[in-house]
């Protein structure tokens, strides 16, 4: 859900001369797709419409629900920017040295995340209405340390950031398989399918209702992330498929059993209809990237921007979003006003913690991790 840069490239791309050892050298300008800004667009809308009009209002007394037509009760777009993830990081792993990319994406993830749990920690301590947990020191380093998935008793500082550890557990265990230099072709394509056929019969044989499930197989299977694999396994599919590296057939079967996972695996909640549409935008986004439909080139500029923060937007939406919700409910401002309102200000701390931590942090990582691995 880190926005990744490499977002597709263009034979016909505008040409940078760069200086190199005294001479010029002439390197191709990666080109950004807005395709894929509107998938993370429709992510992200996603998100924030499910968590504002269902999640919230259930989990928090005060805030009333919207009208049945208005509310969102299929959610499906982490999902989605999580499939997106992983589309890109096959993209990018092969371009450095596993290492490097794995570092790389940890700068663009880790500390925006670490900043948002710190700002989120003590805006809960500070300005949380009743209702809404005070989470502890405990709490707070255990989401730092990302082991709220692994750790039963530590709470989540914000609701939405389980996606953050398991994409960092996603691209390491990609850095480490890209490391070997040894899975590749059919190898690369048989880890795939094990990685989503074993989960899926674990499910099925040893945690089915009404079984008794050992805690440390409940760890290995939700807590790990492993659950969740599915979602990056689709986007690393598609990608192959749209480079020939898979046949039509076997990217087809293979998103059929991602849906299953995603049925399957909790929670119980994952909206698979609408999570399969997406995939059909995100396979039409990996064969045909170039949309010039009127609706995107005359919104272009506020897609762009919008996509271009919406890593830092999930991390601050939901917990932030409720605190001005309530507040405002508790003014007496009905539903049509705090819905708005949480929007606004999902937008404007994300836009605010990619500007001035994201964006900052990840450049200044990237030259240290660059001036390292030469």
């Amino acid at each position: 859900m880190a926005q990744v840069q490499e977002a597709g490239t263009n034979s016909a791309a505008v040409m940078n001369s760069v200086a190199s050892s005294g001479s010029a050298t002439v390197q191709p300008r990666k080109t950004r797709y807005i395709s894929w800004d509107v998938i993370r667009v429709v992510g992200i809308l996603a998100v924030l419409t499910f968590h504002a009009t269902l999640l919230a209002p259930l989990n928090l007394p005060g805030l009333d629900l919207p009208p049945e037509p208005l509310r969102m009760d299929f959610p499906f777009g982490a999902s989605v920017l999580i499939t997106v993830s992983g589309y890109f990081a096959a993209m990018t792993i092969g371009k450095h040295p596993s290492l490097r990319w794995w570092l790389r994406r940890l700068a663009r993830l880790l500390p925006a995340f670490w900043v948002a749990v710190l700002m989120i920690f003590a805006a809960t301590q500070l300005f949380a209405p009743e209702g809404l947990p005070r989470h502890t020191y405990r709490d707070l380093l255990g989401n730092l340390a990302l082991v709220h998935l692994i750790v039963p008793d530590i709470a989540y500082i914000d609701l939405a950031h389980w996606t953050v550890p398991v994409q960092v557990a996603g691209f390491t265990v990609i850095a480490l398989l890209a490391a070997t230099k040894s899975v590749r072709g059919r190898v690369a394509t048989a880890v795939m399918w094990a990685v989503l056929l074993v989960p899926l019969a674990i499910r099925y044989v040893f945690m089915g209702p009404g079984d008794i499930v050992p805690t440390w197989l409940s760890v290995a299977m939700d807590g790990t992330g492993l659950n969740r694999a599915h979602l990056l396994i689709a986007g690393v599919a598609i990608y192959r498929w749209s480079k020939k590296r898979m046949s039509f057939t076997e990217l087809y079967l293979m998103l059929i059993v991602v849906l299953l996972a995603h049925h399957w695996h909790p929670p119980a909640n994952d909206a698979v209809l609408a999570y399969a549409v997406a995939l059909v935008l995100i396979c039409v986004a990996a064969y045909e990237p170039a949309w010039n439909g009127k609706l995107f080139t005359r919104f272009e500029r506020q897609i762009r921007w919008l996509a271009g923060i919406s890593y830092g937007v999930y991390l601050m939406h939901y917990v932030m979003g409720t605190i001005v919700a309530r507040h405002l409910a508790d003014l007496g401002v009905p539903w049509w006003g705090w819905v708005p309102a949480w929007f606004v200000a999902a937008i404007v701390l994300g836009w605010a913690l990619t500007k001035f931590v994201e964006r900052p942090a990840f450049n200044a990582l990237d030259k240290l991790i660059t001036s390292r691995s030469r």
